[in-house]
């Protein structure tokens, strides 16, 4: 994975505790639910000597995760309703072969208790929206 802003995280199913297990320089966290907006990529080291061996990689800025409790918290609530209305095609892991059935995505991923799924790119409703994300919220205010 390219070296941008944020640590590179590794995220992975924890078999043991039934979540996902989200490692991220020296620390490890676990969440039920793990959102990642953005690019991400796939790593598979078939000759480790212990699971995991395959695992998906993204930046830290970018992975935001929680546990079923806080999963109706309002703000979590929200990011997870956004990112199911954009999951596609499953993620899925060959634990024989070691393999992904997608190496990468641009768009992000979901990780829920049902799986892993890749999240469509975020579409804009036009170029006017797309231009008022770099324009000050006072002058957007004025034009629009």
């Amino acid at each position: 994975m390219a070296a941008s802003n944020g640590y590179k995280t590794l995220i992975h199913y924890y078999l043991q505790k039934d979540c996902w297990s989200i490692h991220v320089k020296s620390c490890c966290y676990q969440g039920h639910y793990v959102i990642v907006q953005g690019p991400w990529e796939t790593e598979v080291k078939p000759t480790r000597k212990s699971n995991p061996r395959g695992w998906v990689t993204a930046r830290s800025h970018q992975v935001t995760y929680f546990c079923k409790e806080d999963a109706a918290l309002s703000d979590n609530h929200l990011a997870l309703q956004d990112a199911l209305k954009r999951a596609g095609d499953r993620l899925q892991y060959d634990k024989v072969n070691m393999t992904f059935n997608h190496t990468q995505g641009n768009g992000g991923l979901l990780f829920t208790p049902e799986g892993a799924f890749i999240l469509q790119l975020q579409q804009t409703d036009g170029f006017c929206d797309y231009l008022f994300d770099f324009i000050e919220p006072e002058v957007a205010a004025h034009v629009g």
